[in-house]
C-alpha cells in the first residue's frame, strides 16, 4: 500500500512540475514581444531626440 502512495506522490510532483513549466513557457512567449517591442520602441524615441538636436 505504501508504494502505491509513493508513485501517486511521485507521479503528482512530476505533473505539477509538468504544469509549472508550461505556464512558465507560455509566460516568455507572451512577454518576450512586448520587451522587443519595447526596446525598438526606445531605440525610436533616441532616435527623435538626436534628430531635435542636431537642428
Amino acid at each position: 500500500m505504501f508504494d502505491i502512495g509513493l508513485i501517486l506522490f511521485i507521479a503528482s510532483a512530476g505533473g505539477v512540475i509538468a504544469i509549472t513549466g508550461f505556464l512558465v513557457i507560455l509566460g516568455r512567449r507572451i512577454l518576450e514581444p512586448k520587451k522587443e517591442l519595447q526596446q525598438k520602441i526606445e531605440k525610436l524615441e533616441e532616435e527623435v531626440q538626436k534628430l531635435k538636436n542636431h537642428k
